[in-house]
């Protein structure tokens, strides 16, 4: 019996002294604290560590964004990729029995807009894929009305950079009004004006300035998944601003691909499908194109940067004085052709009046296509031939003048 009450003490002086051995270490939250480093390598990667003392004894997230997605905090760093610019503000959140900490930092994030994006040379609109300018303002548009609803955002399908519009409460069209510099139009001419947008039901519509002589489309009402929507006037005013009417629906969606080209349809999107390989001229070095052969005149084709007219590479020759055709040839790689059946190529050029062709080979069996004269505006040259081989290469053939000029985006396709 004694050696039982002497366990039984024993037992209560551990319980005794456990309980105050834990109030003695009980771990106080203080005010959290966090660092931000931006990642060398990956712009718009972010890494936040948690640096409060003792932070595994509490529950810890993060809010990369204004009311953004609750993170939970980990050991070591956590990783977060921003996917537009502008100020950011996160919060860390830690939460103790009896109460709860934040602590906050605005981040300034800069995501670069995707360089050598596509574009359709016809579309006669300035910065209509709006991928140029600056936090919330697009080069070459003006907000005309609502200017504090429209946004840059990532969310592009076009360069990387598109237009997100947030309307707080429904409106008139002309309440939230997005507005192109003017274009130059031929009064009765027709012209399609199109942009692509995405949204949840919002709706919208085009019209037109001057505001005396102002056309206006129909209403539009977005979907959830990227859908074009087309408009065709007929041109009453030598210069034309283009208008998007947004401001009739509450709610948030997104535009981007605004074109305006001449005629009754609108063009798909930019796209180098082809069947001719590197026609944008993007893939190489230097003054070398991949798929392509210099087989006369080398020496004069060489790679030009700056005046393109999509991506960023295109391709320039110099010819010093007048020649054959063939003495400045620049060879596509074989492209499989179906004897008899039709194809169509195509190129945009300028520079320097110039006389270039097209021909084909192999040379037992060429066809040459008729001369076409370069202006000094890029301009699209079309020649339609049957093949009359399995496999055919594409030779511009481009000695025939002196000068400078610059070809970019060739382009063939079965008829």
């Amino acid at each position: 019996m004694k050696k039982n009450k002497i366990l039984g003490l024993l037992c209560l002086f551990i319980t005794i002294w456990s309980c105050t051995n834990n109030d003695d270490v009980v771990v106080v939250l203080t005010q959290p604290t966090f660092t931000v480093t931006e990642s060398a390598e990956n712009s718009g990667i972010y890494y936040f560590e948690n640096t409060t003392p003792n932070k595994e004894a509490f529950y810890c997230y993060w809010e990369f964004e204004v009311a953004g997605k609750k993170v939970a905090d980990k050991a070591g760093v956590v990783e977060y990729k921003y996917t537009e610019s502008g100020s950011k503000f996160v919060t860390l959140t830690m939460v103790s029995t009896t109460n709860a900490l934040q602590t906050s930092q605005t981040i300034e994030v800069i995501v670069p807009v995707e360089e050598g994006y596509l574009t359709n040379p016809e579309n006669l609109l300035l910065n209509g894929y709006l991928v140029e300018g600056d936090g919330d303002d697009f080069t070459n548009w003006s907000a005309y009305n609502g200017g504090d609803n429209i946004f840059s955002t990532t969310d592009a399908l076009i360069g990387g950079r598109a237009a997100t519009i947030s309307n707080a409460a429904a409106g008139d069209p002309w309440s939230v009004q997005f507005v192109s510099d003017a274009i130059e139009t031929v009064v009765g001419d027709q012209y399609t004006i199109s942009f692509w947008g995405k949204g949840n039901g919002e709706v919208l519509r085009f019209s037109t300035k001057p505001d005396g002589s102002a056309q206006y489309g129909p209403d539009y009402t977005l979907t959830s998944e990227w859908q074009q929507y087309s408009w065709t006037i007929t041109a009453n005013e030598a210069a034309t601003n283009i208008s998007l009417d947004m401001g009739k629906s509450a709610g948030t969606f997104v535009i981007d691909v605004i074109e305006v080209v001449k005629g009754d349809s609108a063009l798909p999107l930019p796209s180098d499908a082809s069947l001719i390989l590197n026609g944008g001229f993007e893939d190489g070095s230097g003054n070398d194109f991949t798929n392509w052969a210099k087989y006369n005149g080398g020496d004069n084709i060489v790679e030009e940067t700056s005046e393109v007219l999509t991506g960023s590479r295109a391709v320039k020759v110099s010819n010093s004085a007048a020649g054959d055709a063939w003495s400045v040839q620049f060879v596509s790689d074989a492209i499989a052709t179906e004897v008899d059946a039709e194809y169509v190529v195509t190129l945009w050029a300028k520079g320097d009046p110039a006389v270039i062709r097209y021909s084909t080979k192999p040379d037992a069996s060429a066809k040459y296509a008729p001369d076409y004269t370069i202006t000094t505006d890029w301009a699209k040259y079309t020649w339609t031939f049957v093949a009359n081989e399995a496999n055919t290469n594409i030779s511009l053939d481009m000695g025939a003048s002196a000068g400078t000029f610059i070809i970019d985006d060739i382009k063939v396709e079965k008829k």
